[in-house]
């Protein structure tokens, strides 16, 4: 679906870090990614953003962590770190359940790390 044109709507996909990475700990930083595993991140949709999010501008990051156990997707995947909190959350949770993972890779410790932001344009 074509977002509105008076929005600018970039989100970065996993393992990339908010411009403030001085905020999410260093041992989440210091964590994998598992991105060597990843098949296909999964696309965001206007349908996937939060309604208190959409029509105003926004930068937020959200940090899951899961595991793989072979079955090409991700497993109990929890939110432990967002900002601002509690927006993005169930959006992230939900992307990285659409994530395709490589069949077979197994970890026990892997974080997703999502930006999102939002910039309005100005003359439109």
């Amino acid at each position: 679906m074509r977002l509105p044109a008076f929005f600018l709507l970039a989100f970065a996909a996993i393992g990339t870090h908010a411009a403030d990475d001085n905020e999410i700990p260093p041992e989440i930083l210091s964590g994998r990614t598992c991105e060597e595993h990843l098949l296909q991140a999964a696309p965001m949709t206007w349908n996937d953003l939060p309604k208190q999010a959409r029509g105003r501008e926004h930068n937020a990051v959200v940090v899951a962590s899961f595991r793989l156990d072979g079955s090409g997707k991700a497993k109990d995947a929890t939110v432990v770190f967002s900002r601002p909190a509690r927006i993005f959350d169930q959006t992230t949770i939900a992307l990285l359940g659409r994530t395709q993972f490589a069949p077979g890779a197994v970890e026990e410790s892997c974080y997703y790390i999502r930006t999102y932001s939002a910039v309005r344009r100005s003359g439109r």
